[in-house]
């Protein structure tokens, strides 16, 4: 370090103007390095079509132009004529109209609640939590306000909030009510529409959803509505008296369909027994209906495929083929 009483003028403007010069140099490092460092997040973040890190090489960092990399925005997507808002990852549009109707549901705590316990103090309401779901009743859609009342004690701040729970619902931190997704599930599996139609007449009431968003919700109702499938299979299996049947289902594939099976299975007491379950398998081999009807004993009713027919021999099994096929064949 020069000591500087020991410069004269000229030599003091030397000094600056080098270290001007430096931390100009040292800028332009620092810009470059951070360009360099957006171009990997670009390859390592950025959309598939614009990845490509297989092949990198020292080099390429040196060619000419890259340089000049303008930092991207990874929140706006440029489309010609108008720019796109993106939207955030894992989080998927509900676009609603403006006039779609509200129906407020207040959840409130027990008025007994509503007084300290220890200081006999009525606690005071200071807001509201809000939760809106899209919900459905027959024949229109609309949109369900739930108002759950916040308290706290008025001179004890570090007593918390008291707010009632929500109800419980099908799937956590969904944004739609279960009337809605039963009409989901009904449309699909009942009325045999795909998605994308839903989706279409969806529109028509001015309501957008992604079409894999209802696809989202389609899987997480079945994984959460195991458990009633469970319950209904095991009532089928105890009631003794079953009907099943199998039917061939394509399977898409990247080249061709495939062929699988899908197998239905009504059960229970009394001429229209309650209970039918279906059950889907890759193929038709004999193991898929012992699994299906494992420790099963009582009335079986069934066509001749010979799975049933083995399962008919057991002791257990009262067999009840159907013979109309075999005589439609001939």
């Amino acid at each position: 370090m020069i000591a500087v009483q020991n410069l004269s003028t000229d030599q003091l403007q030397n000094e600056i103007a080098l270290r001007d010069q430096k931390l100009i140099e040292q800028n332009e490092k620092i810009v470059y390095l951070e360009e360099q460092l957006n171009w990997f997040k670009k390859q390592l973040f950025g959309q598939r079509s614009e990845r490509d890190v297989s092949h990198v090489n020292p080099d390429q960092l040196e060619l000419s132009g890259f340089e000049n990399l303008q930092k991207t925005d990874s929140q706006t997507k440029t489309v010609s004529v108008h720019s796109r808002r993106k939207p955030e990852k894992g989080k998927e549009s509900i676009v609603l109209p403006k006039d779609l109707p509200v129906e407020t549901v207040i959840i409130d705590i027990p008025e007994e609640q509503k007084i300290c316990p220890e200081t006999k103090i009525p606690l005071v309401k200071i807001g509201e939590e809000i939760t809106y779901k899209l919900a459905y009743k027959p024949g229109s859609f609309y949109l369900k306000e739930i108002i759950r009342p916040k308290y706290a004690h008025p001179q004890q701040e570090e007593k918390g909030i008291l707010t009632a729970e929500l109800p419980e619902s099908l799937l956590t931190k969904c944004r739609a009510d279960e009337s809605f997704l039963a009409f989901v599930l009904t449309k699909k599996f009942a009325d045999h529409m795909p998605l994308y139609r839903i989706c279409e007449g969806l529109q028509r009431h001015g309501i957008t959803i992604s079409r894999k968003l209802l696809s989202q919700w389609v899987i997480r109702c079945g994984m959460a509505l195991m458990p009633l499938y469970e319950t209904m299979r095991t009532k089928i299996l105890e009631s003794g008296n079953i009907f099943i049947d199998e039917t061939p289902v394509k399977i898409q594939e990247k080249v061709k369909c495939k062929t699988g099976f899908m197998w239905v299975v009504v059960g229970g007491q009394g001429a229209d027994p309650p209970y039918r379950i279906y059950d889907f398998r890759e193929n038709r081999r004999h193991d898929n209906v012992l699994d299906i009807l494992q420790n099963y004993q009582g009335n079986l009713h069934s066509d001749k495929y010979a799975a049933y027919e083995k399962q008919g021999q057991q002791k257990t099994i009262n067999w009840c083929p159907c013979y109309s096929a075999p005589q439609q064949a001939a």
